[in-house]
């Protein structure tokens, strides 16, 4: 039997991802952490148990007081070394003076010590010295991964079916490629969907200025082609609400989606995603939901990608606060966001951004979407020696 070992703290992912790993040997889980801390622990255990992987939890001081500390978990040391069991002590999270305090009493006991190194994450033995690194499975779901950060989460229930979904990604690639030229176009079929959804109906007359409009009227036979779509005396009907809504700006986080299903073919740390996922937190007494257009676990780290088919010009730093507030709270330090835009970027929202530790990609990049996502999921590490 092996037991491991771990102290909670504000970003306890390493503490799970070893244990959901079929080549780490795993029975049960002890948490270290302060009674302001078992809220966390229960999130923790409900990941563990239905996998079968016992949970428990040891309550240390809530102050920084060294002596205290380290009686309790010489207290536990003492437990485990009576029961039929091997202990490793995860020595990759928790506050200095907590792990400090932990490390040399595990260290006192001969027991074996690792910790999860954060961007290769590989599994790095710091005792005994003799015991090879080796690469942890990519297992964490996004379900899990959002427990662990207090939030739940819903995944869309109907699925596209795969012939319909293989032409909407080849019509939205289409309309990627030419952002630039179709920027006009599909600003004004933005607005017609939008009109749709606030009269709710699903069809709508076009202007006769609008009737002129050369990209719109490319736009509109894509979408008679489809099938999404018909045209005819200057009226739009959309044949349902899903392709009201694809051409409202749902085409862009379907490319960018079925991008990211067609990256996980090549590269094996991608090992979750999904397409618009309903979040909800606790804030007080109250639960707040926010809506992530794509988001991905790369590499046990967890991406989130915006989807921006309008300007940013009135609500360009509120896009990019939220997002970099996003990342933080549901994902952690390892946590990496970014913002997809179909419309041209101020140099103040791009210079705002950077500050802000966000990835871009403006319409220049659109045609090349595939490339500039699979550079970007790489930086997540751990391709070189995935197991798949």
């Amino acid at each position: 039997m092996i037991t491991h070992v771990g102290i909670i703290d504000q970003d306890p992912v390493r503490l799970i991802t070893p244990l959901l790993d079929s080549d780490i040997p795993a029975d049960k889980m002890i948490f270290i952490g302060t009674e302001s801390q078992r809220e966390q622990y229960e999130r923790l255990s409900s990941i563990l148990i239905p996998r079968n992987i016992a949970a428990e939890f040891c309550v240390i001081p809530d102050s920084i007081n060294i002596s205290c500390i380290r009686q309790r978990v010489n207290e536990l040391a003492k437990k485990l070394e009576q029961q039929d069991t091997e202990v490793w002590f995860n020595a990759s999270c928790g506050l200095r003076h907590r792990l400090l305090s932990a490390y040399e009493v595990f260290r006192s006991y001969h027991w074996p010590i690792y910790v999860i190194e954060p961007f290769s994450d590989e599994m790095c033995w710091l005792y005994p010295a003799d015991r090879e690194q080796q690469q942890v499975e990519d297992r964490i779901q996004l379900t899990d991964y959002l427990t662990i950060f207090g939030a739940r989460c819903e995944l869309p229930e109907h699925l596209v079916p795969e012939a319909l979904n293989e032409q909407l990604w080849e019509l939205g690639q289409r309309w990627a490629s030419s952002a630039l030229e179709l920027g006009p176009g599909l600003a004004t079929l933005n607005y017609l969907a939008t009109t749709c959804r606030k009269e709710q109906k699903l069809d709508v007359a076009l202007s006769e200025k609008q009737q002129g409009y050369k990209e719109l009227g490319t736009l509109l036979t894509d979408l008679e082609e489809t099938g999404l779509a018909t045209y005819h005396d200057g009226i739009l009907t959309f044949k349902h609400e899903e392709a009201r809504r694809f051409a409202n700006g749902e085409w862009l986080e379907n490319l960018v989606h079925s991008t990211v299903s067609a990256i996980q073919n090549d590269l094996p740390t991608i090992q979750d995603h999904s397409l618009g996922v309903q979040v909800y937190r606790k804030i007080g007494e109250r639960e707040v939901r926010n809506e992530l257009d794509v988001a991905t676990v790369v590499n046990n780290k967890l991406h989130i990608i915006e989807c921006k088919t309008k300007g940013m010009r009135d609500d360009g730093d509120d896009t990019l606060y939220k997002l970099e507030s996003l990342r933080d709270l549901l994902g952690g330090l390892q946590a990496r966001a970014m913002l997809v835009s179909f419309r041209p970027l101020r140099h103040h929202d791009i210079v705002r951004a950077q500050d802000l530790g966000l990835a871009i990609i403006g319409p220049e990049q659109l045609g090349d979407l595939q490339a500039h996502l699979q550079t970007w999921f790489e930086g997540a590490g751990g391709q070189d020696h995935n197991i798949a």
